[in-house]
C-alpha cells in the first residue's frame, strides 16, 4: 500500500511519515494547539485576501 500522507520530515537522520511526522512537526512548532491557531490565522488571512481580490475585480461584460 502506498503512503497517503504527503507530510514527511527528517528527525535524527530518520524519515518520518504520516502520524509520526505530524506529531514531530506540531511538537516542534510548540504543540498542536499553537500550530492549529497559527495555521487557522494564516488560512483566514489568505481567504480574506482572496475574497477581497475577487470583490475588487471589475465586472465586465462583452456586448
Amino acid at each position: 500500500m502506498k503512503n497517503k500522507c504527503s507530510l514527511k520530515v527528517v528527525k535524527d537522520g530518520k524519515r518520518l511519515h504520516g502520524t509520526a511526522a505530524i506529531l514531530h512537526m506540531t511538537s516542534r512548532e510548540g504543540g498542536f494547539d499553537k500550530w492549529l491557531e497559527c495555521y487557522s490565522k494564516t488560512v483566514a488571512k489568505q481567504s480574506v485576501k482572496n475574497f477581497l481580490e475577487q470583490q475588487q475585480k471589475p465586472r465586465l461584460k462583452v456586448m
